[in-house]
């Protein structure tokens, strides 16, 4: 084996106690052998830190760290922390309660190198942390008609999870997760930025991964009709268009502010705080005009104490 790993794996981890052992295990069975393990404990309150620090003592291969006190709470941190620990010339990053199948590394990796790409999405299955049976993917989409971009995976005609991924450390070494987002729609933001630079990936039609579905899952939150998700996606999407301003995607960044600007609305309607307000006034006049930006405060205040606007609000996102 190379003194130096050829792909780095780095997972976030909070009081995993009981499911660690599991993924770890997998990744110990990977047939592809030249890798490094990068675990980041979140400052875990039960036994996850002693039981990544006893794999570490039987492979050296995974290499153990607490997220530094100075750093923001969250898997994002620990995934921003843990790439800069990395060595590899291939990023992974994975989650800390699913499984990799034998092949994950191997097949993800020869494709990369054999077609000359910047990065391969692989797939997954669904599994029942209580039953133990396979229910369905986390995304169905026809991967022969729909290409990789930007637009397609922010409007959800293409999407993956942070498993399916395998990339070049070029190609990701600009990009961060939003340590912002502390809930789901991290990764969601991570891929929409990483795809909108210039790149050459592919999907691979092999289930590599099986994702564990309980309660604790960071991404079985979608379909809440509440006003707390209605706060989240707002969240999300005014980080996702402050973020692509480094990038200049202006249709992009147009309609995350458009989004933006309908969930904020939703929020006032009732009388919710709007995560933002005035941040965000100052994009919608950046990259629509002052004449949108006045007139979403405007349906904002209207709606919030007349339970009117939706036509100021309607011409704001215009």
């Amino acid at each position: 084996m190379n003194s130096k790993p050829i792909i780095s794996i780095i997972i976030p981890v909070y009081n995993r106690e009981k499911l660690i052992p599991e993924t770890l295990d997998s990744i110990v069975l990977q047939s592809f052998t030249n890798w490094e393990c990068i675990l980041v404990d979140d400052n875990s309150v039960d036994d996850s830190f002693r039981i990544m620090l006893k794999y570490k003592s039987i492979d050296a291969r995974f290499k153990v760290f607490k997220r530094p006190q100075a750093l923001k709470k969250g898997a994002n941190a620990c995934r921003n922390f843990g790439f800069l620990k990395t060595s590899g010339s291939y990023i992974k990053w994975f989650d800390s309660d699913d499984v990799m199948l034998s092949k994950h590394l191997e097949v993800a990796y020869n494709t990369v190198i054999k077609d000359e790409l910047d990065f391969v999405i692989t797939d997954t299955l669904n599994f029942s942390h209580e039953s133990g049976k396979i229910e369905g993917k986390p995304f169905e989409f026809d991967k022969n008609k729909e290409s990789i971009t930007a637009k397609n995976f922010a409007l959800n005609r293409i999407g993956w999870i942070t498993d399916d991924f395998l990339g070049s450390r070029k190609i990701v070494e600009n990009i961060r997760f939003n340590e912002n987002i502390t809930t789901d729609g991290d990764e969601y933001n991570f891929f929409v930025k990483l795809l909108s630079q210039s790149f050459n990936g592919a999907f691979i039609e092999e289930v590599l991964t099986h994702r564990r579905v309980h309660d604790n899952s960071l991404t079985n939150i979608h379909g809440e009709d509440t006003a707390h998700y209605i706060g989240k996606v707002a969240n999300i999407k005014f980080q996702t268009a402050k973020d692509l301003v480094l990038s200049n995607d202006l249709d992009l960044i147009r309609w995350f502010l458009s989004g933006y600007m309908q969930f904020a609305f939703k929020l006032a309607l009732v009388n919710q705080t709007i995560p933002f307000k005035f941040s965000s006034f100052k994009l919608i006049c950046r990259y629509y005009s002052v004449s949108k930006g006045l007139a979403f405060i405007l349906a904002i205040i209207t709606v919030n104490y007349f339970k009117k606007g939706f036509n100021i609000m309607k011409y704001a996102r215009k």
